[in-house]
């Protein structure tokens, strides 16, 4: 009676190819997307960075040196 669901489906070799290249495609993509993402985050990490260090040096410019009086030759 339900002998026609007990046969298996078995595909062709053209089929099988085309399936594994689909999943080579779709696991490079993915594989791209995060390589991309990745190098985002660390380029914002680096922009982010940059700014709190030229804000640090341009606090510091402020300040004055007291090192400066230590660190000279006296006469």
């Amino acid at each position: 009676m339900f002998e026609h669901l007990l046969r298996r489906y078995e595909p062709s070799p053209q089929e099988v190819l085309e399936v594994l290249e689909l999943h080579q495609l779709s696991f490079e993509f993915r594989q791209e997307q995060h390589y991309r993402e990745a190098l985002e985050a660390h380029c914002e990490e680096h922009y982010r960075l940059a700014q709190q260090h030229q804000s640090d040096h341009a606090a510091m410019q402020r300040e004055p040196n007291f090192f400066a009086l230590f660190w000279r030759k006296h006469p």
